[in-house]
């Protein structure tokens, strides 16, 4: 493993290559690339990048789908003292024109009838792709870079409607890398697989760990990693040790992939973060997979993650799901005045590309230390770990009372019956603002929406009690696969008049 002080992530893979180098450091489709090979790889387009003028600190847009190709992409950014910026490929036109612009990417590389197409942005032309298995002069004279030097733009949906930027250093990520390789005991034994694309900070965690530690990066193919059937096979035909998802993915493997029908023995570790995991499928979860260690953990895209929570081995479906104890990396305090954790720490973003008012905005200074303001309600529980509960950005005022819609959730979840859940304020001009909760129910499975307004009423205060209930087989979901709750909030505009 590359020493503490080494943070930069492509001497990572530098390093391994030297110590490892016929090692597989991908797996894509039963096909191996070498520790070796991917490094060489990198290093080939990476001088064919400096050779047409590419700068340290100019910005290299990815239009790619996590693939082999992807990754040496990746790696050929970072090694040439550039930044990389994932873009999906299914993302709008529109979308995808909104961050060319903003980030001033100098190089777009996309993919062309399964072929690699790298075009200059500020000329048109287009660049060389060197073959993969050539053989490029060594470079004498390589980027001198610091690890404060920009890694990352990860585009996330702003408030404004406009994806905005989050600026992630190489010494932000390694932080979270580094942490989760010695505490998890990642290892070059290990075979790692992350369904999130690269525009998610998730993704972070197989590539860079696979640099840094030697395990195999086994990557999920694009067109089953939203398809729970074939996702629960793949884990386990392509023995993977370490999974890292969103909840809803495993929920999902449990229910429609048939996830606890089959043994997985290889399959050590599974983290998930991103959102709530319904505590009825993490008991089942837990009790297929017994001797796999489940964690959840936290942060937004701005922190990584800054908190963590070991689930222990007698959790039952009744007990609150903690967020967690801070990473030894993070600093995590608590606004009094408005219950908001604040997150600071080696994992901190530098801020937001090209905003520096919308910078300044998300950040507080308390007793000299810089905080990020994660927008989430917590509370501590006796035992020190926090409780979320919910956005406060999704906090309403109904009759006078304050209402958290992500408590209503959290109460839904607790059914046995239900692995998803959402609520939201629609306003009826009649009424004022009313509550519509969204559930999907387990696969088969059938609910009376009285029984389900029962069992909110035996976890709620009356007056937090949704006006609606809407059974959905499809919740709807953004590019990250999270909730849309915009877009379920117009729904609900249709869904006022109660059951």
């Amino acid at each position: 493993m590359p020493a503490p002080e080494c943070n930069l992530l492509h001497e990572w893979l530098r390093s391994t290559a030297a110590e490892r180098p016929h090692a597989p450091a991908i797996e894509e489709d039963g096909r191996i690339t070498t520790f070796d090979q991917l490094y060489r790889q990198a290093e080939a387009l990476a001088l064919e990048f400096i050779a047409h003028g590419l700068r340290p600190g100019d910005r290299v847009a990815l239009l790619l789908p996590k693939t082999t190709g992807a990754v040496v992409a990746v790696f050929a950014s970072l090694l040439a003292g550039a930044a990389y910026v994932p873009i999906h490929p299914r993302w709008p036109r529109e979308r995808v024109q909104a961050v060319l612009r903003d980030c001033a990417a100098r190089l777009l590389i996309e993919e062309e009838n399964g072929a690699r197409r790298i075009t200059d942005l500020e000329t048109g032309a287009l660049l060389r792709d060197p073959r993969p298995g050539g053989d490029p002069e060594v470079a004498t004279d390589w980027p001198l870079l610091d690890s404060a030097a920009t890694a990352v733009l990860l585009f996330t949906s702003g408030s404004t409607g406009a994806p905005k930027g989050v600026v992630l250093s190489h010494h932000a990520v390694a932080a979270f890398v580094r942490w989760t390789a010695d505490e998890f005991h990642i290892a070059a034994s290990d075979r790692i697989a992350c369904p999130a694309p690269l525009g998610f900070d998730l993704s972070t965690f197989d590539l860079f760990n696979m640099a840094l530690t030697g395990a195999t990066a086994v990557l999920v193919p694009e067109n089953i990693a939203w398809m729970p059937r074939f996702l629960a096979s793949f884990a386990r035909e392509a023995r993977i040790s370490c999974w890292y998802s969103v909840p809803s993915i495993l929920a999902a493997m449990l229910e429609e992939g048939r996830f606890a029908e089959s043994a997985y023995p290889d399959l050590r570790l599974i983290l998930f973060a991103g959102e709530v995991f319904a505590p009825p499928a993490l008991v089942r979860l837990m009790a297929a997979v017994p001797d796999a260690r489940c964690v959840n953990l936290y942060g937004p895209t701005e922190t990584n993650v800054v908190t963590w929570f070991p689930v222990p081995r007698g959790y039952r479906q009744d007990d609150p799901l903690p967020i967690g104890l801070p990473c030894p990396y993070a600093e995590t305090v608590v606004d009094p005045a408005r219950g908001e954790l604040l997150a600071g720490g080696s994992s901190l973003m530098d801020g937001y590309w090209n905003r520096p008012e919308e910078t300044a905005r998300a950040f507080t200074v308390v007793d000299g230390q810089r905080y990020y303001r994660t927008g989430d309600c917590v509370s501590v529980a006796p035992d020190g770990n926090y409780l979320f509960h919910g956005r406060l950005d999704r906090q309403i005022k109904r009759r006078g009372f304050r209402i958290e819609l992500g408590e209503i959730e959290a109460a839904l979840l607790r059914h046995p019956q239900v692995i998803e859940a959402a609520a939201v304020a629609a306003n009826d001009p009649a009424a004022g603002t009313r509550i519509v909760a969204f559930v999907r129910l387990r696969a088969g499975q059938d609910l009376a929406l009285a029984e389900i307004r029962a069992h909110c009423a035996r976890l709620l205060a009356p007056y937090m009690l949704p006006d609606r209930f809407v059974v959905t087989d499809i919740l709807m979901k953004g590019n990250r696969g999270k909730i849309d709750y915009a877009a379920l909030a117009r729904a609900a505009e249709g869904n006022v008049r109660g059951d």
